[in-house]
């Protein structure tokens, strides 16, 4: 089924004001405690429920644009921060389609590069779909591209397969472009040389989260023999891009498979003891750091949150909740 993180409704409810939240409360099973709580994951029908009691309240058929309009900076984690770092356009919006299964593993999205055109496109819809969240979807990523890209941005197409709003002007007016509902698919159709645009210096701090975490892990690994170094070393790449595999791993190495788990043999390890104690640590870090529990799931290379809690609790013998609050408490007097 997936889960959606309350990242993706938090600006929603932020748009519908106070005075709506008592009846959207009643109406998605949702309270201000768990919509402020940045680890909370929520069901894709909750979504769906967020986004059409949002429209009641509002009667609004324009929201997605304004949320759009309004969602404030960072307001979708880290993996936001992690695409405003990338160099040009096209490797924020690869990272976008990475990071997006962070916030919402209920769908998959693709992006193509064809020969003049690149397409962002659904590939997998949701099984409680929220036809307003793909609308926000594309009109978040022009309103990015617009604000940082060095080029002008302007799709050569939005296209969206549910049915069109009684008046489709705002949504052309929004993205410059041709909208067409009822489509065959849900894609933003971009010019490729799109792509190639500079995105300007952006905040730095993400990315030294992961390059202090792979500081402190270059520390732990000091005395490990040498292949265990190594292995642990490109294991802290590897998870963070989704590819923590022996077979991965090996070939980076220069290494066949066969090879590298016998010389980790010899030096009293193995490959999944090496992984295991990489993730421990770098768990540790991103906890330290502040991360949400589904973004250090995700970056940890876990399939979801509740994998990682387990192995937390297995490592530590606590929960990470239980470790956060034990750094936060004062020394005893």
């Amino acid at each position: 089924m997936g889960s959606v993180s309350v990242l993706l409704v938090r600006p929603v409810v932020a748009v519908v004001g106070a005075a709506g939240l008592d009846a959207l409360w009643a109406a998605t099973g949702l309270t201000a405690q768990l919509v402020a709580d940045d680890d909370a994951r929520i069901t894709a029908a909750q979504r769906a429920a967020v986004w059409a009691e949002a429209l009641r309240l509002t009667g609004d058929r324009l929201l997605p644009l304004r949320v759009a309009a309004a969602a404030p900076v960072g307001a979708f984690g880290l993996g936001e921060h992690v695409c405003r770092a990338a160099p040009t356009l096209g490797e924020a919006l690869r990272q976008w389609v990475r990071y997006l299964n962070l916030l919402d593993d209920t769908v998959e999205v693709g992006l193509e590069v064809e020969e003049d055109r690149a397409l962002l496109l659904l590939e997998r819809e949701s099984e409680a779909p929220a036809p307003a969240a793909h609308e926000l979807r594309w009109a978040i990523i022009a309103r990015y591209a617009r604000e940082l890209a060095t080029a002008p941005f302007r799709p050569l197409a939005v296209e969206l397969a549910h049915p069109a709003p009684e008046d489709a002007a705002p949504f052309q007016a929004w993205f410059e472009a041709p909208v067409a509902f009822g489509a065959e698919a849900t894609r933003l159709v971009l010019p490729r040389e799109a792509l190639a645009a500079r995105l300007p210096p952006a905040d730095p701090a993400p990315l030294a989260i992961l390059a202090r975490a792979a500081d402190e892990l270059a520390g732990q690994t000091a005395g490990d023999r040498p292949m265990t170094q190594q292995v642990k070393r490109a294991l802290a790449g590897a998870l963070r891009s989704d590819d923590a595999q022996v077979e991965s791993v090996a070939k980076q190495l220069g290494l066949a498979v066969r090879s590298l788990q016998r010389r980790l043999k010899d030096e009293g390890t193995s490959f999944q003891a090496a992984r295991e104690e990489v993730r421990r640590v770098l768990a540790e870090r991103y906890l330290g750091d502040g991360l949400a529990i589904p973004e250090i799931a995700f970056l940890l290379g876990f399939a979801e949150p509740g994998a990682f809690l387990r192995a937390f609790k297995r490592w530590t013998g606590a929960s990470p909740a239980e470790r956060r609050a034990e750094r936060r408490a004062p020394p005893p007097a």
